[in-house]
């Protein structure tokens, strides 16, 4: 059921409801109400244990296995990341109508950065773009399967997205089934007049047919490696590493 269209800037979360309330034995995530947001851990250690780290976020995220990782090589430091994302920039200046009203939504943890670094490279251009964030977790289409109960951010559409030109930024492009996942959700907020795709890497591997419109970068990994991006404010530098997994992923971005 599409939700009713948002006059401003909304921002929308999760609640728990418990088993004595459902009268069954689950514990139950319920969107629309208040949030529950992650603990804020602030920059990790070291590029090592960033990298560990944000895999494994990803995987939970997308379904995987929260698979050990340990750095293979480097694909890209901090100036090539940086250059990297100043010409993602300029493909979406390029491609972009300067009427359009444009409007970018990362997907959280890392999309939501990525977008907001493309978002300055945008500015002198085209002025302040409106930058939104979606947390897809309640949205997977393992969801019924998980056997935990997964950590729920939030999701935050600055304006109403009726009639705009939306791109999805992500960090890396797997499989596709995280970008379907936000799809679904967005279409809850209204009818936007285009929606693409802009992806930092491309790691191949799809499940779907989903294609990035935008792509700053084409890896090919084994399988049992994956790829690491590292943004600023959650790991204190830029880059993208490719990581050996101890277990081979069952699914992916």
């Amino acid at each position: 059921m599409r939700m009713p269209e948002p006059t401003g800037a909304v921002s929308r979360g999760a609640t728990r409801v418990g088993a004595g309330e459902t009268g069954g034995g689950a514990t139950l995530i319920v969107a629309g109400a208040r949030s529950i947001l992650p603990p804020d851990r602030g920059r990790l250690g070291s590029p090592q244990r960033a990298l560990a780290t944000g895999c494994q976020r990803r995987a939970a995220r997308d379904g995987s296995s929260e698979a050990e990782t340990k750095l293979t090589h480097n694909v890209l430091d901090e100036a090539a990341a940086r250059g990297l994302l100043a010409e993602l920039s300029a493909q979406l200046d390029r491609a972009i109508e300067p009427e359009a009203r444009l409007i970018l939504i990362g997907i959280h943890r890392r999309g939501d950065s990525i977008a907001a670094e493309i978002g300055r490279h945008l500015e002198p251009m085209r002025g302040s773009v409106p930058i939104g964030s979606l947390d897809i977790t309640l949205y997977r289409d393992d969801f019924e399967q998980l056997g935990a109960l997964p950590t729920v951010g939030t999701t935050r559409i600055p304006e109403s997205i009726e009639d705009a030109h939306i791109v999805i930024v992500d960090d890396v492009l797997h499989t596709g089934r995280t970008i379907r996942a936000a799809l679904q959700e967005l279409s809850d907020f209204g009818r936007a007049r285009r929606i693409q795709l802009c992806v930092l890497v491309d790691r191949g591997g799809r499940q779907l047919p989903i294609q990035a419109d935008y792509v700053g970068r084409v890896i090919e990994v084994g399988p049992n490696e994956d790829v690491a991006v590292r943004v600023a404010d959650t790991d204190g530098d830029w880059g993208v590493d490719i990581v050996a997994l101890r277990a081979a992923p069952e699914a992916g971005a």
